[in-house]
């Protein structure tokens, strides 16, 4: 694989990442170099339930009075498409 300057490709620096936590030679207590290597250690899921009836009832509700996709969305724990597909006019 040929480089161009000094910029690994991001597979190189997930291994690179992987390696340093594997032999136990990163950094002990401080900060990591890159923030993400730290926040994707552990994903989070969230449960995938249904949305009931009377959720939608005011989703749709909301949205009709002028509340926004994402604010929805936070509200009630789903995707931004969510709410999208929930709330469009049929």
């Amino acid at each position: 694989m040929e480089h161009c300057g000094n910029r690994r490709p991001p597979v190189e620096r997930l291994v690179y990442a992987r390696n340093q936590g594997v032999r136990g030679d990163a950094e002990p207590e401080g900060e990591a170099d890159d923030p993400l290597i730290d926040a994707s250690a552990e994903p989070k899921k969230r449960p995938r339930t249904r949305l009931t009836d009377e959720e939608v009832d005011a989703m749709r509700t909301a949205r009709a009075e002028g509340v926004s996709v994402t604010t929805l969305a936070s509200w009630f724990g789903v995707h931004r498409g969510t709410v999208w597909a929930k709330t469009r006019d049929r």
